[in-house]
């Protein structure tokens, strides 16, 4: 009888224990709706093939800072959508076997630099407190321009610049202090593909980039979401 009524006794507590959990309530924890990044990275590239103007930019897969930017809006938990810029100012060997038809300097081959910038819409994946993942992806156009060479400045073929379209992805890991402010560490891979105008057939059309890339991101606003305790 004794053995029955611990028994009893046992059954009742643990009832009252799921009880008690179910009775808890959900919090509602106040993420941002709007995040503005910020940051800067290591950046190198291999260069452009250009058929239009016969020339060659070798980027010589040097590094270089990139600085970055970026709005985004909260479209779920943890995850955002906005447009991303890049601005890097490249120093490069410029190669060209032919006159430009328009206009700007050539030179057999000589040291250079240009203006490359992107625009980009991404995606990014990954936040709250401590630390956790970071998954993105962009996609957009890239812009070379301001191309000079190093010894007179004088401006090199295509004066105008160039314009390809751009994509990326990228991986790393965040620290989150508090729900609206966090840092990143992500390592970016991207492709550009340049036009085909004037190149053979064997020539490459792809620039490939890397960036290893340091943020801070400030949260602004406020969108509720449930997490259940």
């Amino acid at each position: 009888m004794r053995r029955i009524a611990i028994g009893i006794v046992m059954v009742a507590a643990c009832a009252d224990v799921l009880s008690a959990q179910r009775r808890i309530p959900t919090l509602r924890v106040q993420e941002p709706s709007i995040w503005i990044t910020g940051g800067a990275g290591l950046f190198t590239g291999n260069g452009v093939n250009d058929g239009r103007s016969g020339s060659v930019w070798d980027f010589g897969s040097a590094t270089n800072f990139q600085y970055r930017g970026s709005l985004e809006k909260t479209i779920g938990t943890q995850s955002s959508i906005g447009l991303t810029g890049t601005y890097v100012r490249v120093p490069f060997t410029y190669s060209s076997t032919i006159v430009p038809d328009g206009g700007g300097a050539s030179c057999g081959s000589c040291e250079a630099h240009l203006d490359m910038m992107t625009l980009s819409l991404g995606v990014h994946i990954g936040g709250g407190v401590g630390f956790h993942q970071v998954i993105e992806g962009n996609a957009g156009v890239v812009r070379y321009t301001n191309l000079k060479r190093e010894s007179d400045g004088a401006e090199l073929a295509p004066r105008t610049g160039n314009v390809d379209p751009i994509f990326s992805a990228g991986y790393g890991f965040g620290y989150g202090f508090n729900e609206r402010t966090t840092i990143n560490l992500v390592q970016d891979y991207g492709i550009a593909l340049h036009e085909k105008t004037g190149l053979a057939n064997g020539e490459r059309n792809t620039n490939s980039v890397r960036t290893l890339r340091f943020a801070v991101r400030f949260g602004f606003g406020s969108r509720a979401s449930v997490r259940r305790r």
